[in-house]
């Protein structure tokens, strides 16, 4: 089957040529000056055939200048003025050729500036009621020339005001055109600024994470370590049991690491998707957690008072981080024989985490309050839930770490986060 071949619309064709006559501004108007030229050339043949060389010429003339309408339109309004003011002198009458004065009249209003527009509209008006005198046929005719100059200066001055008017269109599609560009170039910059603050938000919570997945692992391990190699000297059966400690919690740290350098690489997958990860650890998995120490040596007890209840992701997991990292810090600069207490309290609208102890405080604690990764980050999290958290010594020794936070409705939430099962 023969393919049909496509043909241009007329509506494409339409807008080539204009987009053609925009962009050449000398040859689009060289074809109007001869387009012109042709039409004034046979109007005039056919008004007075044969009519001679002059009638010719000054087609030509006239319609030369018209090359110039949008380049150079102060060129053009001037050698047509000349070529007028030799038509007068020589006593040549109309023709259709002098219409050419009406394009200059609109080039100039269109495309020139204000003083060379005023100047093109006076210089047409005085040249109609010239040629009205000169060319009226009855010089003692006022009302024969009165009538004609009011049809030339009508003529003169509506050319006028469509030049204008096609400048202010130009004008205004040019102000658009510059307007929608600025706009495009704040939204470019607004969007620069938006994935700048998204790429240093996910920055500031990957250090979150890995601080606190990390950190607490190590503090662990140390620990273990330290009290190992203490005890080994004097008992030694209870190497075995260090080491079993220590290898666990390496290998618990090793594959939560894993996990979730895998959950990066896999370029903004659902972390929920991953079948290597379970739901954020909350409130509920404090109990865990608090073990967890008591097997590396750190006795805690752990307290819930108020109206139990299920909480957001978010806060969950955000009061989970915070007693973590609270109880790493017992665990590294409170002492051996410190002691470390887990309160928890559900209010009306919202929920308490209280971590204290009764250790060396301030004197054991390397960051002062507000520095540090660890409370860096506990602070972060804590007020981006609209909560607060307050770190200090105990007067007369010892630790306190509180922070508060709105219980937000429990379900899935976008602040919540993943966890390696």
């Amino acid at each position: 089957m023969r393919e049909r071949v496509r043909r241009p619309s007329v509506d494409t064709m339409d807008r080539t040529l204009r987009d053609w006559y925009r962009t050449n501004k000398l040859a689009g108007d060289a074809v109007v000056a001869g387009c012109f030229f042709l039409a004034a050339a046979m109007l005039g043949y056919l008004s007075t055939p044969f009519g001679g060389g002059w009638s010719l010429g000054l087609s030509l003339l006239l319609s030369a200048p018209l090359v110039l309408r949008r380049s150079e339109p102060e060129v053009m309004f001037v050698a047509t003025l000349v070529i007028c003011l030799i038509q007068v002198a020589a006593g040549r009458p109309a023709m259709f050729a002098d219409l050419a004065v009406l394009v200059v009249v609109h080039a100039v209003s269109a495309y020139s500036t204000p003083v060379w527009r005023y100047a093109a509209l006076l210089t047409g008006i005085v040249g109609a009621g010239l040629g009205a005198v000169v060319w009226s046929g009855i010089r003692y005719d006022l009302e024969v020339t009165a009538v004609v100059f009011a049809l030339g200066a009508s003529a003169v001055a509506a050319a006028f005001l469509i030049g204008a008017r096609q400048r202010d269109r130009v004008d205004r599609e040019q102000e658009q055109s510059v307007s929608r560009a600025e706009r495009e170039r704040l939204l470019g910059i607004e969007r620069d600024q938006r994935a700048e603050m998204a790429a240093a938000t996910e920055r500031a919570r990957i250090a979150r994470e890995l601080h606190d997945i990390v950190a607490h692992s190590l503090s662990v391990i140390v620990v273990q370590a330290d009290g190992g190699l203490a005890a080994s000297r004097t008992k030694p059966e209870v190497a075995p049991q260090v080491l079993a400690t220590i290898a666990e919690t390496s290998r618990d740290a090793l594959a939560e690491m894993r996990r979730m350098v895998a959950v990066l690489r896999a370029g903004g997958a659902p972390e929920s998707d991953h079948p290597d990860y379970a739901p954020a650890p909350t409130v509920a998995d404090l109990p865990d957690l608090v073990d967890q120490l008591r097997r590396a040596g750190l006795p805690v007890d752990l307290v819930i008072a108020g109206a139990e209840r299920p909480v957001g992701a978010a806060v969950g997991l955000t009061l989970y981080r915070v007693v973590q990292e609270s109880l790493t810090n017992v665990l590294k600069h409170a002492g051996p024989q410190a002691h470390a207490e887990v309160s928890v309290f559900y209010g009306p609208a919202d929920v308490t985490i209280t971590v204290l102890d009764d250790g060396r405080g301030a004197a054991a604690t390397a960051p002062v309050e507000g520095t540090g990764n660890g409370l860096l980050g506990m602070r972060e999290r804590v007020e981006l839930l609209g909560g607060t958290v307050a770190a200090h010594p105990r007067p007369g020794g010892g630790y306190l770490v509180s922070a508060s936070v709105p219980a937000a409705p429990a379900g899935p939430e976008t602040g919540g986060r993943a966890r390696p099962a």
